[in-house]
């Protein structure tokens, strides 16, 4: 090549990357949410250390007192009560930009906003008095209520194995116990975790600082994905709880239906929340497969165009990607709004019809986003060549992250339990992991 070529071929490279750059910009904007509450700048930075954290193992506790400094964590409280006061569809907008920064960061607080939103439902109550105050001060909250008991997962109503014993001490009890997947507990500030009463049968619930004497939380996580989150186990060696800090356990809400009494779906709001943030790593892939081949300078000799960027294959898997994305952000957005529209009538009479709309909707945002998800990140390393392959890179991890965040509630159960639905009319479950 001589270098009159080389020119040619330095301008034209220079002229794709300024229009992928463009491109970019138009097809990735951050949501106006984001915006307008000032987080695009820390989510950027989030972004620019997210593979270096992954390849390195290094738990994103700077990052998550960082977000946590800016009222993350109060954004659905009313701006009086001292949040953003963003509605719920805003909220998802932000998890989903949060996400595509770095899904790690994004899933530690799912538990967090679900245990605010069930406490905004009844603020009156006196654990969303105890709870919702420090929510206000930038406090967030973990959970531990899963136990290796043998039940099915997501069974209702189980019994823990951790019970309440009488502090002869001082006023109060003593608690321990072992729970696990406790995801987002390592960076909390308060646990709300179950416990049985052996002296009247009961579930209660109690709330305890992260760094209260006998609690320890433990990164012993070993996913091969959403290694950040901090999804091990949490033990409580003997710890004391406040007479304040025990309460009962709310039954679930029942509404009248034509059928008879129906529970309204009750967990719906975590799955659409971890397929939102699935979306938000598809647009990770489509940025990094965008900027992957807008700078790869030489292509195969036996391929069709002088640069990859040119190469009618490459465009093809470009395009398919783009695309599947929109559908992918489509059945989310449908989700997410569902959701929106059953919070609001949770207690008027379309109640269970707006609540079983809104858990057919995430089932089957679900179902197309986790195969499509899955897909997606495979292509990104066909379009990125041997330059997509690096471990400082860390491409990979948007494949395991995918189906790690997917594996918390199996697509192939729901595409069973959808089908049974259409064909022979048979309920949902209103169970976990539904």
């Amino acid at each position: 090549m001589n270098d009159e070529n080389r020119q040619e071929m330095a301008a034209l490279l220079a002229a794709q990357q300024s229009r992928v750059a463009q491109i970019q910009d138009a097809l990735l904007d951050w949501h106006e949410v984001t915006q307008r509450l000032g987080y695009v700048a820390l989510f950027e930075q989030f972004a620019a250390t997210a593979a270096q954290r992954d390849v390195q193992h290094r738990l994103a506790r700077d990052e998550a007192v960082q977000i946590k400094a800016q009222g993350f964590g109060a954004l659905r409280l009313a701006q009086a009560d001292g949040g953003a006061g963003v509605t719920l569809p805003e909220l998802f907008f932000m998890v989903r930009d949060l996400a595509r920064a770095d899904p790690n960061i994004a899933h530690i607080f799912r538990n967090h906003f679900f245990a605010v939103e069930q406490h905004l439902a009844a603020p009156d109550t006196a654990f969303a008095r105890r709870l919702l105050p420090q929510v206000a001060q930038g406090k967030t909250l973990g959970v531990a209520f899963n136990e290796l008991t043998g039940e099915p997962a997501g069974a209702v109503g189980r019994t823990p194995g951790t019970q309440l014993e009488k502090d002869d001490t001082q006023s109060g009890w003593r608690i321990s116990g072992t729970k696990i997947y406790s995801t987002g507990n390592l960076y909390a500030d308060y646990l709300l975790a179950s416990v049985s009463d052996p002296d009247s049968g009961t579930v209660k619930q109690f709330f305890v600082a992260t760094d209260a004497p006998g609690v320890r939380l433990d990164d012993d996580w070993h996913g091969f994905g959403q290694k950040l989150t901090g999804s091990g186990t949490t033990v409580f060696d003997r710890v004391h709880v406040a007479p304040e800090d025990l309460f009962d356990t709310a039954p679930r809400p029942t509404v009248d239906t034509p059928w008879g009494p129906r529970v309204l779906f009750g967990f719906t709001f975590h799955q659409v929340y971890l397929t939102t943030i699935i979306t938000g790593v598809i647009d990770r892939i489509l940025a990094d497969a965008l900027a992957l081949v807008g700078k790869r300078q030489r292509n195969y000799y036996h391929g069709l165009a002088d640069l990859p960027a040119l190469e009618p294959e490459i465009q093809s898997t470009i395009g398919r990607i783009a695309a599947w994305r929109s559908a992918a952000l489509a059945s989310t957005d449908r989700a997410i709004h569902a959701l929106d529209r059953a919070w609001q009538h949770r207690n008027d009479t379309n109640a269970y019809e707006t609540s079983r709309l809104s858990t057919l909707a995430a089932s089957e945002a679900k179902v197309v986003v986790d195969e499509t998800a899955a897909t997606l990140a495979s292509l990104l390393i066909d379009v990125a060549s041997g330059s997509g392959v690096s471990t400082q890179a860390a491409l990979d991890r948007h494949w395991r992250n995918i189906k790690v965040i997917a594996s918390h509630n199996p697509r192939i159960y729901k595409e069973r339990v959808l089908g049974d639905h259409y064909l022979n009319g048979t309920d949902l479950p209103t169970g976990a992991f539904f």
